[in-house]
């Protein structure tokens, strides 16, 4: 009897093997995916390289129809998931998925829901429509509401959701808002180090993952939900450094600023993706290990931009403005008032404001003096600006962007013996805003609203420096929040 019942017995090494079939199968059809809409979009349909893609991918995807009616494809800006299990790469397979990343991206999509029913000629005519829809002149707001109507139009029966939005399913989304915005910042910093790898070995830089990072946070910038992540991603760009990232930071910070001051003078999407791009290349030859000393670096910024790739509008734009933002102001912050106004590009005005506030308000190893306070780095700009070495209007949109009490600036609380340092961009008296309340020991108490009224700078002179532990209970609050 018991050697009948041990013959019955599944072993763990079947769902091992089931488990790597499985996940074989996922990368299979991803990578199958991404080859058809490439053929697809380099040859048209018809072709027989086309042909040949589809028929791999109707391979692969009878494997995922064996069991249940449909299945979901997801990507949620880092990761493809299938049926909510993140594909894994193979290891040594260096075989780009750009093609497909960019699909769900340009087209603001975040799931696709593939049944059954709907055959795989019925795939092949979803992503033509795709691809059609995604080269004609329709602005990234209303790009998904046209894809949606088109393939309803031609009744296909594949579904799909739009990106930061679950569709009425709290389940849908993998990472919510505030994870999405900490993973881009991070993303941004750890990526310079592939840069400067390229640069050293005179190849291409993977431009289209900087985009990619720099339209993410542009999506959290400009979104006008009640969960909108504006406070959290400017408390991320007032971050000192991560350790070991001096520059990466900076450039990272000034990104995010750049993106965030466009955003309040209205500019135009496309013209957000140079803006950040500029910013996020902007001091792009100075060394991995500087800690922040005095060093020349604009004009050899400009030859490795324009050595390195082809000079897209965006790379134009990070180019000149990596060769002229120093010229109106030294790398420790000293202005250099000209003659006349000096402009590098509109765009690069608005880089070379938000580079000086990153500059002047940062604890540089190698600076001799404590920074800036927040409040007061943006009246320097405002007197920079009137001695010709900015644009007015550049101060103007940085200060709209910041408010009163830029994101990170530690304050006074009235009638309490209390600190605070503001999480929220305190525009107007009408609205509160969030605050962080800190004991006598710089620790993180708990997040309090607060007018701006109920709120005053810390004495003139004294100048408190958040350790890394309370800025990340401080950031881990936003979490918390989008939970609750």
């Amino acid at each position: 009897m018991s050697e009948e019942l041990n013959s019955n017995v599944i072993s763990s090494e079947f769902f091992e093997n089931s488990d790597r079939i499985e996940r074989e199968k996922m990368y299979d059809f991803t990578v199958a995916l991404n080859a058809l809409l490439k053929s697809l979009r380099l040859y048209g349909a018809g072709n027989d390289t086309v042909e040949k893609n589809t028929e791999k991918l109707n391979e692969t995807i009878k494997f995922f129809f064996a069991t249940d009616p449909f299945f979901e494809f997801t990507f949620n800006g880092n990761d493809f998931m299938l049926n909510d299990i993140r594909v894994k790469r193979k290891k040594g397979l260096n075989i780009s998925l750009e093609e497909l990343e960019d699909f769900f991206i340009n087209l603001q999509i975040a799931t696709m829901i593939f049944p059954k029913a709907s055959g795989i000629s019925e795939i092949v005519e979803f992503l033509i429509a795709g691809q059609e829809t995604a080269k004609s002149n329709i602005s990234a707001d209303d790009i998904f509401d046209r894809f949606e109507q088109k393939i309803k139009s031609k009744e296909i029966k594949i579904q799909i959701t739009r990106r930061d939005s679950s569709g009425g399913d709290d389940l849908f989304n993998i990472l919510n808002k505030s994870q999405l915005a900490r993973l881009t910042y991070r993303n941004m910093i750890l990526d310079h180090t592939m840069f400067k790898e390229k640069i050293r070995e005179n190849r291409p830089m993977p431009l289209k993952k900087a985009m990619r990072n720099i339209q993410n946070i542009i999506d959290m910038l400009c979104d006008g939900s009640s969960d909108s992540q504006e406070s959290h991603i400017m408390v991320l760009a007032s971050i000192n450094s991560l350790r070991g990232k001096m520059i990466a930071t900076h450039m990272t910070n000034t990104a995010i600023l750049s993106i965030a001051a466009g955003v309040q003078l209205g500019i135009d999407r496309s013209f957000l993706t140079r803006i950040g791009m500029a910013a996020y290349f902007h001091d792009i030859d100075i060394p991995e290990t500087s800690k922040g000393e005095v060093v020349e670096h604009c004009q050899n910024g400009f030859a490795v931009l324009s050595r390195l790739n082809s000079l897209n509008f965006a790379m134009m734009e990070a180019a000149i403005t990596a060769g002229l933002h120093h010229t109106t102001y030294t790398f420790d912050c000293k202005p250099i008032p000209p003659e006349k106004p000096l402009m590098s590009t509109p765009l690069g005005e608005l880089v070379k404001v938000c580079d000086y506030y990153d500059l002047a308000t940062r604890w540089w190893p190698a600076r001799k003096s404590i920074p800036m306070k927040r409040p007061e780095a943006i009246e320097q700009l405002f007197r920079m600006a009137d001695a010709r070495c900015f644009a007015k209007v550049t101060a103007k949109a940085l200060f709209s962007t910041l408010g009163v009490f830029p994101p990170g600036t530690v304050l006074r609380i009235i009638g309490k013996n209390q600190l605070a340092c503001s999480l929220d961009v305190f525009r107007t008296t009408g609205r509160k805003g969030k605050a962080a309340i800190l004991d006598k020991h710089m620790n993180f108490v708990g997040i309090e609203n607060f007018y701006p009224h109920e709120l005053l700078e810390t004495p003139k002179g004294l100048h408190f420096r958040i350790p890394p532990e309370t800025i990340k209970a401080m950031l881990d609050s936003f979490n918390e929040e989008a939970v609750g």
